[in-house]
């Protein structure tokens, strides 16, 4: 039995699926089990009945975002239930060399904590560990849907800003083969990215072409930026960070990782094609 927290979610749905269809019995926690419409096969349960949850666990999918005030709820419980391997969906962020500039970063802190917590509950008990540490999301740009749906205009700062954004069935693929004990040994796998680096206004263009309309990038102060990513629901002190990384990566191209390749065997789905996965979301 493999349980998957964040079931639902951008990464947890597509490794449900993923793992349903290798024959793999799943259990997907979930806010809402009434309303998750896992595959056949897959289990929901809810987020706040672990002891459910955890029965007859033997490996154990970890988003953060499931539990940002702290692993710790489920980890001790996982560890005294025999759960034999946690992988974990950390970030690129605590990789220095991923990231342009020196930060007081409160995203990577968070994750590198994560990290911490995950390997002294492993050693403690014995689990095998795998973090998972991907770049951009290409699912951070469904941020864009309600503004593009509406009239087609994208207003955001830095239209030339670089990234290699990561198809969310890739990181799924890889995190599938974690669980399932086919990738050797514990440890972090390498940064994960998308194929190729693309500037924001380059991801619009690309969309564009998904969903045949015209849609615009309408570039906008930091400031006001910063004051719509606040608005709607980031915290301030991530918006500056993400907002800073922009600045900096303007011009100038990701780092393109061969991470996804070299574990999965099949080159990184590109922006292209999650476009195309995801036109639905931009009509």
């Amino acid at each position: 039995m493999i349980l998957v927290t964040g079931a639902t979610g951008n990464v947890g749905r597509p490794l449900v699926e993923r793992l349903t269809a290798a024959g793999h019995k799943v259990r997907g926690l979930t806010r809402s089990p009434d309303r998750a419409r896992l595959p056949d096969g897959a289990v929901p349960v809810a987020a706040d009945d672990l002891d459910a949850a955890l029965d007859g666990v033997s490996a154990l999918f970890l988003n953060p975002a499931a539990f940002w005030h702290g692993t710790g709820e489920l980890l001790r419980p996982a560890a005294e239930r025999g759960v034999q391997r946690v992988v974990t969906l950390s970030s690129s962020s605590v990789v220095p060399s991923a990231m342009p500039l020196e930060l007081d970063n409160p995203i990577a802190e968070h994750h590198r904590t994560m990290e911490a917590r995950v390997e002294e509950a492993a050693a403690a008990a014995g689990m095998a560990w795998t973090h998972l540490r991907p770049g951009m999301f290409a699912t951070n740009t469904l941020a864009w849907a309600e503004s593009l749906r509406r009239d087609g205009v994208l207003r955001a700062a830095y239209a030339g800003a670089h990234a290699a954004p990561i198809h969310e069935d890739d990181i799924a693929a890889v995190a599938a083969l974690a669980l399932t004990g086919e990738l050797p040994g514990d440890g972090p796998t390498p940064v994960l990215t998308g194929p190729e680096s693309l500037a924001q206004e380059d991801q619009l263009r690309l969309l564009a072409e998904a969903t045949g309309r015209t849609l615009r990038f309408e570039e906008i102060p930091h400031a006001e930026a910063h004051a719509d990513m606040v608005a709607a629901g980031t915290p301030g002190e991530f918006a500056d960070v993400l907002l800073q990384l922009a600045a900096h990566s303007v011009d100038v191209p990701a780092e393109v990782s061969p991470g996804v390749e070299q574990l999965t065997g099949s080159p990184g789905r590109s922006f292209a094609q999650w476009a195309r996965d995801h036109v639905e979301d931009f009509r």
